[in-house]
Order: C-alpha cells, then structure tokens, then sequence
C-alpha cells in the first residue's frame, strides 16, 4: 500500500512542484543542499531526485504488473521445480522477461525527462539545455530554439533506437530473422 501510494502522489505531481517543496524544506528550513547553483554535486540532487520521483511511478506499476504475469508462467513454474533459487528463477528468468516493455517505457520516460528539464532547470537556476531553451524562448533567439528542439529530437530519436535494440537483444523473439 506504501509504494502505490507514493507512486500515485508521484505520477500526480508535476516536477516542478516537487522542486518549490524540496528547496522549501532542504534548502530553506534544514539548510541541507544549496537552492541553485552548479559547485558541487550537492546542487544535483534536488533536481534529480525531482524529475526521477516524477518518472518512477509508471515503471513501478509496470515492473510490478509485469512480474506478476510473468511469476505465473509455465516456465517459471518449471524452473521451480527443476529446484533452482528463488533468487534465480526472479533474477534470471522472470526479470528478463518483465523488462522488455520497461526498456520500451524508459525510452519515452527519457524524452519526457528532457522536456521536464526545461521547467526543473529553471526553478533550480542551472544551466543546462532546458534553461538555455527557457531563456532562448523569452528572448525570442529563434536560431537557438530551433538548435535545441533539434538536439532534442535526435536524441529521442536515438533514445527509442536504443530501446528496440536492447528489446531485441533481451527478447529473441523480436529479432528480425536473416
């Protein structure tokens, strides 16, 4: 119940939100982490922790659906009374199977990262590709938004490349034959 619950709240909320709370509560009332700011690494870990709660819920559910189904699998079953290990029969053979759509899903979670950061980079004052699209944007620099919304693409593009080759190569059944 604990783990839906958090998934939920982080599906929900958008990334930005989570950032105004996190330097609210870290920056400001504990002093913890620094609020903006590229010194140290110390200046990630709000941002990270802010996109990766927003991007965690859809591969928990997934993850979790997917090893439910396959857990209950004649193979599964076999390995089992072939007497190999739990942890062998969930890390071996479940787990491979189960990740097939989740490497499908992080290949699209990655691009919508990219897009998040825009938003994130800004609360957060860092300079990365999402506040220079940001500044670009309120400076109407057309030649940089252009720039950027093509490094983007590409690397969506590459991103969902990489997917289907890492799905092929988990799962023999997807490989085109020769």
């Amino acid at each position: 119940m604990g783990m839906s619950w958090m998934a939920v709240l982080g599906q929900a909320a958008p990334p930005f939100l989570f950032g105004l709370i996190f330097v609210r509560f870290f920056s400001v009332k504990l002093g913890w982490l620094p609020v903006s700011g590229t010194e140290s690494w110390r200046n990630g870990v709000m941002p990270v922790i802010a996109l990766g709660y927003y991007v965690a819920p859809p591969f928990m559910r997934l993850v979790r659906a997917g090893m439910i189904e396959v857990l209950n699998s004649d193979y599964i079953r076999a390995a089992r009374a072939k007497g190999l290990s739990p942890a062998s029969v969930v890390l071996v053979h479940a787990l491979r199977n189960a990740l097939v759509p989740v490497v499908a899903l992080a290949a699209v979670q990655l691009g919508l990262l990219l897009g998040g950061s825009v938003v994130v980079e800004t609360v957060f004052a860092l300079d990365g590709l999402g506040y220079l699209a940001y500044q670009s944007i309120s400076h109407k620099d057309f030649p940089v938004i252009q720039a950027v919304l093509t490094l983007l693409s590409l690397a969506y593009v590459l991103l969902t490349l990489l997917a289907d080759l890492v799905n092929a190569w988990i799962d023999p059944r997807l490989r085109i034959a020769p």
